[in-house]
């Protein structure tokens, strides 16, 4: 995979997290929820995973 195809991989598991959080907040906020579901706590386990992976395949890591 070229660098910038992996930069714009890497961009979509961004997105996809993000989306994720938006929505479960939008989602709790209508329904008067002040936690995240179990479920839903997992997925964004693994899409963080996910983005953390392919940032560390571009060789960006965690600062200090």
């Amino acid at each position: 995979m070229s660098d910038l195809s992996a930069v714009w991989t890497a961009h979509r598991a961004a997105d996809d997290l993000s989306n994720s959080l938006a929505s479960y907040y939008e989602e709790g906020t209508s329904n008067g929820q002040t936690q995240l579901t179990v479920a839903q706590r997992q997925l964004l386990a693994v899409q963080h995973d996910k983005l953390r992976q392919l940032l560390a395949a571009l060789g960006v890591t965690a600062g200090p």
